[in-house]
């Protein structure tokens, strides 16, 4: 019988941008990835039962006694003013100068970005991301038609020489882009943070070639080691538009994220977003600010800390004990990921299936990059899974990789003497 082929009857209706709307690798995942017998490094999923439940009962009841009518009402668009001064002190903890006036909230970080890719990119815009790049970023600007140039990581971050290269290049065919999106702490999907020396080269960048610099910052307080490094936002506030987020600190299912920028930029915002959703839950914000303002939240991140770093370690340990020595990976010093290179003929959106078998998933490289790209590297989420499923997740993952790697032994590549051996697929 010959399958059901289904016609869209209003496929000549939709806007020409809809062709370029990408569905999301990760989120596309987590249907399958939600199953309890799949160990998931997939979603980028805090860990939100550090919380205790009781605690967040007490705070929801104390903002419906308080006030109730108010709780589930209408707001300004620009936010509750006074969970805008409970942001200013988040981003003070890493020495990000900001006044309540300055900050638009948004539902989620997300929708931060995509109201700036409305009001900044018309179609054939050029704009400039890392490579590899936060999916969702990527997703919402590519929906908006531009011209994305990417410029590669190295263990530093975003590599400047590149990065200037890219645009001594546009500017000699009279291109400037309008902006440039990062990811500057513990990046999403690499764990990379941009070096200090760079930062201050990039900011250098922006002002001789004329283009905004979009700081995302949702892991800057999930330091691990090291010590912080200021913010772009901290050392430039004229030209650096900032994105935070309450999702890794706090509670991601609240949504509630915000912008901070130059005046003009953040009125354009406020524009976007009325048109938008007209505000930001009331409720979520009177929780998240009774929150903020009773409980010690600074407690809450210092536990996320402890968690999330013996989790990272456990990782990359497991990754020393298992997997073979043709694979790489990051070492974050923060953050929820680790990236791992594989060697280049391997596939790992093909792998994934494999994966899956074991019971094991992970995000394939593809989605982080413009296509074609990233077909080799794949993303690793340590925050969510416990200690004892990181390790027998790596380890079953590992098996996948050497069945991968001896596959391509018997195709005659040359994949070095670790892998190689018997060419049946279920050997390893």
């Amino acid at each position: 019988m010959c399958a059901k082929i289904t016609v869209d009857p209003f496929y000549d209706h939709y806007a020409s941008r809809t062709s370029q709307m990408l569905s999301s690798e990760v989120r596309d995942l987590l249907a399958v990835t939600a199953r309890p017998d799949i160990i998931s490094f997939a979603g980028g999923l805090p860990y939100t039962e550090a919380i205790d439940p009781e605690v967040m009962l007490e705070t929801v009841n104390s903002v419906l006694k308080e006030d109730c009518p108010g709780a589930l009402q209408y707001g300004p668009t620009d936010g509750y003013v006074p969970l805008k001064h409970d942001l200013v002190e988040v981003m003070a903890e890493e020495g990000i100068p900001s006044l309540p006036e300055d900050i638009v909230i948004t539902h989620g970080a997300q929708q931060g970005l995509d109201l700036l890719a409305k009001i900044l990119i018309n179609p054939g815009d050029h704009i400039i991301m890392e490579g590899p790049t936060y999916v969702g970023a990527l997703n919402s600007f590519v929906s908006y038609q531009p011209v994305i140039h990417t410029v590669p990581l190295d263990e530093g971050g975003m590599v400047v020489e590149s990065l200037e290269k890219t645009l001594e290049g546009l500017a000699s065919r009279g291109i400037r882009p309008k902006f440039l999106y990062t990811v500057s702490n513990f990046q999403n999907p690499t764990g990379i943070t941009l070096e200090e020396e760079r930062r201050h080269a990039l900011l250098s960048l922006s002002r001789e070639y004329n283009f905004i610099i979009l700081e995302d910052n949702p892991y800057g307080l999930l330091r691990y080691e090291g010590e912080p490094i200021p913010a772009l936002r901290s050392l430039d506030t004229e030209r650096v538009v900032y994105l935070g987020t309450l999702s890794k600190i706090f509670s991601a299912g609240m949504r509630i994220g915000w912008v901070t920028a130059p005046r003009p930029v953040l009125e354009k915002v406020l524009l976007a977003k009325q048109s938008a959703d007209l505000c930001t839950s009331s409720f979520t914000q009177r929780v998240a600010h009774r929150f903020f303002r009773e409980r010690d939240w600074r407690g809450l991140i210092r536990k996320l800390r402890t968690i999330y770093r013996e989790r990272r370690d456990a990782m990359l340990s497991a990754l020393e004990e298992f997997f073979p020595e043709e694979i790489t990976w990051t070492r974050p010093g923060g953050g929820l990921f680790v990236w791992v290179t594989l060697p280049d003929y391997i596939n790992s959106s093909d792998m994934l299936a494999s994966a899956l078998e074991y019971k094991v998933a992970f995000v394939p490289g593809t989605g982080f990059f413009p296509p074609p790209g990233g077909n080799n590297f794949i993303r690793l989420n340590f925050s969510y899974p416990e200690l004892d499923e990181i390790w027998e997740g790596i380890k079953r993952l590992s098996k996948v990789v050497k069945r991968e790697l001896s596959l391509a032994s018997c195709l005659g590549l040359d994949v070095g003497a670790v892998s190689k051996g018997s060419c049946e697929r279920g050997s390893i």
